[in-house]
């Protein structure tokens, strides 16, 4: 009986691959005012790079905007110095909203595109990312999220290994939509103040999650895609930067998702632990070298894994283990967690 429902789960793996959706070119876009609007707190390694990028974009962003939230590097400054449109905040968020929500509804109010495209400051999008996002804006219209391929420097951040894939298999359980990737999120002015915008959902860690629901409860589309070539993030510069962003996510994501998907990534779960500690004989674990060559080929998709990524996967999962019980014990017992200096209250 547990054979076959290893190999159940194991084949759950194959399904979540096969649904994975890359951001593809759907041909020529009609022409757009948009406002690109960056959330930035200590981000003085990022910026560069990113606002580089957009200034050689092959379609002309309308503006662009970075809102500098309280920053103690040099942020502001960059963005001066890249003659980018600079909001300023200087204080902390007012009662019940979260940082990122904040610099995003300040952004908001000073745009003045017709589309809204929010990018996180780590993102590193090619010179066409916007020109082939805005053609799969004119076939699905809505709200559209990518998900960035993953770019690492560091041995460390090969362990957002588990983190990924539960993100992105989260995201493509089903046809039923359920939330987006909040690295890159492009909407339109209409839909986002129809939604109520991120004011909405000031309170909400998970702002991309809450953006998306507020989106199919108005019966507005929600299409998500992996960036691939397209678009890649370096996400944390730090393993304690690593540890503390997922253990601010993954607690809070995990009961996020409908009780359906959530069942499909336990049971799927079940059989990656399982085939952890299973072994046919002193030295032969089928299981084992079957979800080797899963996780080798999946993880191709998402980033710059390696080899031995696969072939380590009990680490991952351990380490993953380890992170999402404090991410609970953060989460529902102590009812904080902590990012980029500031304590944030869990609701």
């Amino acid at each position: 009986m547990r054979i076959i429902l290893f190999f159940l789960s194991w084949l759950i793996g194959w399904i979540y691959y096969k649904r994975l959706k890359l951001l593809e070119r759907k041909g020529s876009s009609e022409e757009y005012k948009i406002s690109v609007i960056i959330p930035a707190r200590d981000e003085e390694k990022n910026l560069p790079k990113l606002l580089s990028s957009l200034k050689n974009q092959t379609y002309k962003p309308y503006e662009i905007i970075l809102v500098n939230d309280n920053s103690r590097d040099r942020t502001e400054e960059i963005g001066r110095e890249h003659e980018v449109k600079v909001v300023s905040l200087k204080e902390e968020p007012p009662e019940g909203w979260i940082g990122k929500n904040w610099a995003l509804w300040n952004g908001y109010i000073e745009s003045k595109g017709e589309l809204l495209l929010f990018l996180d400051a780590d993102v590193e999008p090619r010179e066409d990312f916007i020109e082939v996002l805005l053609s799969n804006y004119d076939v699905f219209r809505g709200l559209i999220s990518c998900w960035p391929y993953q770019r690492f420097e560091k041995f460390y951040e090969h362990f957002n290994f588990t983190f990924n894939l539960v993100s992105i298999f989260s995201m493509f359980a089903s046809d039923k939509k359920e939330g987006a990737f909040g690295p890159a999120i492009i909407i339109s002015r209409e839909d986002y103040e129809r939604i109520g915008g991120h004011k909405k959902i000031r309170s909400k860690i998970l702002e991309d999650l809450a953006l998306a629901k507020e989106c199919i409860n108005f019966n507005i589309p929600v299409n998500n895609f992996l960036g691939g070539k397209y678009i890649k993030f370096r996400m944390y510069n730090s393993f304690k930067d690593l540890f503390l962003g997922f253990t601010k996510n993954i607690a809070k994501g995990a009961f996020s998702i409908n009780i359906i998907n959530f069942l499909l990534i336990f049971f799927y779960f079940y059989g990656i632990y399982g085939s952890i500690f299973y072994f046919k004989s002193d030295l032969l674990n089928p299981f084992y070298l079957i979800f080797v060559i899963q996780f080798y080929i999946v993880t191709k998709k998402l980033g710059d894994y390696k080899f031995y990524d696969a072939i380590i996967y009990p680490l991952h999962f351990l380490f993953f283990l380890f992170t999402f019980l404090y991410s609970l014990f953060r989460t529902f017992f102590v009812k904080t967690v902590i990012w980029k200096g500031r304590k944030i209250h869990v609701d």
